[in-house]
């Protein structure tokens, strides 16, 4: 399963780590797939075409991306929140996902 924890701080998105694996059944790589595109896609959006101040940490299985400010970063913030939405509905579709919102008072754990 694609666990996807999602950070919020004073309501406002900061981060998220995104882990683990949608399984070896068939069909669910295109669940890894999906995945994998849309995270990598906000990953390089926010820290390349946004120049966002963010730590980015990319381990086996598990990717973190923390704003340092998120006050200060409109599109980032959108960007995660609809990276959510995206994994939500791939979820519906698909199955896999486990999507938590979760407010943090570091940005993310």
């Amino acid at each position: 399963m694609v666990k996807a924890n999602f950070y919020r701080k004073n309501g406002m998105y900061c981060g998220f780590i995104i882990s683990g694996h949608a399984g070896g059944k068939y069909g669910q790589d295109i669940v890894c797939a999906g995945v994998s595109s849309a995270v990598m896609l906000t990953l390089n959006t926010i820290t390349d075409f946004f120049s966002s101040d963010a730590d980015v940490r990319v381990e086996e299985n598990k990717v973190g991306l923390r704003l340092k400010d998120p006050q200060k970063d409109d599109n980032a913030r959108a960007l995660i929140f609809s990276l959510e939405n995206h994994l939500k509905l791939l979820s519906e579709e698909y199955g896999g996902i486990e999507v938590v919102v979760k407010e943090s008072k570091q940005g993310s754990e």
